[in-house]
């Protein structure tokens, strides 16, 4: 799958970027989560990627997965920092 960035460039989806930043969220919400937290979150949203059944998704779409699987399972603090970017 490929991930159409803001500036329309096209690159291979990463999952273990979509982890280091919910990592960076967490550590500067002052709320780090343990992997076993981070692996859950990027394995919900790469099933929900997935499930799209498409070749190419905007990186947009999936900043708002991510933050939905963060919300869901109620880091809603992590969610507020992973939202802003810092």
């Amino acid at each position: 799958m490929r991930v159409i960035k803001q500036d329309g460039r096209l690159q291979d989806f990463d999952l273990s970027k979509i982890e280091t930043s919910i990592y960076k969220a967490s550590d500067d919400a002052n709320e780090p989560l343990n992997t076993s937290d981070i692996k859950n979150l990027s394995g919900n949203v790469e099933k929900e990627i997935t499930e799209l059944q498409k070749d190419s998704i905007h990186s947009y779409l999936i900043k708002s997965i991510v933050l939905s699987e963060i919300e869901k399972l109620g880091f809603h603090i992590v969610g507020k920092y992973y939202n802003q970017g810092k």
